[in-house]
């Protein structure tokens, strides 16, 4: 499963840019995107598709090992939409 370190190698040797740098405009890009979705905004990258948050009201779960009732907070979640490129090109055959 590719990770971080495969996403700054593929960026090194598509723009001749060192690894160093690479590794560190991958580092940028994801604290900017939590940067905005933190303070509520949509992230639209285009060919890629958008991040966007939601809320997660309060509620009670059941705790499977004992069974007892837990209270569990209202959160924010991220969400991850697809865009038309990216789908094209998973469903590619």
């Amino acid at each position: 499963m590719p990770g971080k370190s495969e996403i700054v190698d593929r960026i090194a040797f598509e723009t001749g840019m060192a690894k160093a740098h690479a590794a560190r405009a991958v580092e940028i890009t994801v604290d900017a995107i939590a940067d905005w979705l933190s303070s509520g905004d949509r992230v639209v990258v285009p060919g890629l598709g958008s991040f966007y948050t939601s809320e997660r009201p309060a509620r009670q779960v059941r705790n499977p090992r004992s069974g007892e009732k837990v209270d569990v907070a209202s959160s924010r979640t991220v969400r991850f939409r697809p865009g038309k490129e990216l789908k094209a090109a998973v469903n590619r055959k």
